[in-house]
């Protein structure tokens, strides 16, 4: 139980990254580490890892991540963060757990997500 609390309490810690328009963030991510779009839309993208073999010939994956959703890394590799519009964006990653259910990183992203609007609300305030 202290382990759990302990990791729940280091997620809250964890420090959005600013990505400024035109940006491009590079993240070596591990297969099931969790990117969460905290402000902003971000563009992901990401190869298939499985077709290395073929270099710059396997297609790229891209995909739009809204404020507020949560990506889970199907694979261990190297995906590029930027923000998908115009505008800046911030995003939140984290990390794979080994052993822990979809469910149970999906809750502690809400649950960190959560924690970042209730800062932002006692902000603007």
């Amino acid at each position: 139980m202290h382990d759990r609390e302990s990791r729940a309490g280091s997620l809250r810690r964890t420090p959005a990254s600013p990505v400024a328009a035109g940006q491009i963030v590079m993240r070596d991510l591990r297969a099931g580490s969790s990117i969460v779009a905290v402000e902003g839309d971000l563009q992901l993208g990401f190869r298939d890892r499985s077709l290395a073999w073929l270099s710059d010939a396997v297609p790229l994956t891209s995909i739009i991540l809204r404020e507020g959703e949560c990506c889970v890394t199907p694979q261990h590799g190297i995906v590029s963060i930027s923000s998908a519009h115009a505008n800046a964006a911030a995003f939140i990653v984290l990390p794979s757990h080994a052993g822990a259910s979809v469910y149970g990183r999906m809750r502690e992203a809400a649950q960190h997500l959560a924690g970042l609007v209730r800062t932002r609300l006692r902000r603007t305030a």
